[in-house]
């Protein structure tokens, strides 16, 4: 039987860590035995586990819509599946079946959150993984050149179905190489249009719903085809526009959440403020000299790093305000220390309405 600590320092999300911390991670793995033919998770389960094969053989399987069944994948000892749904959340996009009896650890959500706590340098590590797993997918799923040429050129992009590629990842994908397109959804009859400016969605329709109605009907669709129009990249940047004046306030919204960006986004922009909204720390820091925000709206845990880290960083150069959108989980000596850090207040909802109150307080 293979080792179970060599085969976890195999895995990207934890190659940083070091003896003690393997160690720490696998006195929280559970041992269960599978039965061939049996199903490990199907399609639509929560992404709540991930699963490290210690003996037998799993097949990764997709289904058409004439529910044959594809294989997409064959996993034996010192393989591991399910490890990007402990950070994402989200539902299994293919099935996992026994092709033998096998003997696999499971790392449940629960556990890899304390983990998460402890090891926040993980974050990082999964935010780069997804990207480039997603990246790469929609390469080898479209048979079509990277983004940046697309862009270049202009055209047709990456295409296919839901089932294969879920909507939350489609979007994450356009932002993350910054694309200028346009997203195209066709479900029952139905066609959903995202618009993207150098990777920021600036609208979303579905007929006559708009931005969050039309944003939350399309996220809970599983299946239906979708298409990538690219636009050509602008080779001539229009100047800064000049008719802002000092007063436009203008504010950075970082949040792991499509949703919650955009909700947060439009109830500022309804107010007169400048919005410009990222998923992560890099994004932000990357914008952060160009935009110059005056406050800074964010969660506490980002894709790629925690509060803390994103605080100093920004500090570095600018002294920004941090409102962080938070609630009673938040732990007080973490509370404490970012606190420690000056210009730095929370929420204790996700309430609009209280983050509008702290900006307001700030201004």
């Amino acid at each position: 039987m293979v080792q179970i600590g060599k085969v976890l320092k195999n895995v990207p999300i934890f190659k940083m860590l070091g003896k003690e911390s393997i160690d720490f991670i696998i006195e929280r793995l559970k041992l269960k035995t599978f039965a061939q033919g049996d199903t490990v998770v199907r399609i639509g389960d929560p992404g709540d586990e991930m699963f490290i094969i210690m003996s037998g053989e799993v097949r990764i399987c997709i289904y058409a819509d004439d529910h044959s069944e594809q294989t997409v994948a064959r996993l034996g000892a010192g393989d591991y599946f399910g490890e990007m749904a402990l950070l994402t959340g989200e539902t299994r996009s293919a099935s996992a079946i026994a092709n033998e009896e096998c003997e696999m650890f499971i790392l449940q959500k629960n556990d890899f959150d304390v983990i998460l706590e402890k090891f926040p340098s993980i974050s990082l590590s999964m935010g780069k993984i997804v990207s480039k797993r997603l990246r790469d997918i929609l390469k080898k799923a479209s048979q079509m050149p990277s983004a940046r040429q697309l862009e270049s050129a202009g055209g047709q992009g990456p295409s296919g179905n839901l089932k294969e590629i879920p909507l939350v990842d489609l979007i994450s994908f356009a932002e993350s190489n910054s694309m200028n397109s346009t997203l195209k959804i066709k479900h029952d009859g139905k066609t959903g249009i995202f618009k993207f400016e150098t990777g920021v969605l600036v609208s979303v329709s579905l007929g006559e719903m708009k931005d969050d109605q039309a944003l939350d009907t399309m996220l809970n669709w599983t299946e239906g085809e979708f298409g990538f129009e690219i636009k050509p990249l602008e080779l001539q940047r229009s100047a800064p526009n000049s008719a802002v004046t000092d007063e436009t306030r203008h504010l950075l919204i970082v949040n792991n959440s499509l949703v919650v960006r955009k909700v947060i986004e439009r109830a500022f922009k309804g107010l007169g403020y400048e919005v410009t909204t990222t998923q992560n720390i890099a994004q932000s820091l990357d914008v952060i000299d160009t935009n110059k925000p005056d406050i800074i709206i964010s969660d506490v845990k980002l894709a790629d790093g925690h509060g803390l880290s994103f605080v100093d960083q920004v500090r570095l150069n600018k002294d920004i305000p941090f409102i962080f959108i938070s609630d009673k989980s938040l732990k007080s000596e973490m509370e404490s220390q970012l606190m420690a850090r000056g210009k730095v207040q929370f929420t204790r909802t996700h309430e609009v309405s209280e983050i509008v109150k702290y900006v307001e307080n700030y201004i």
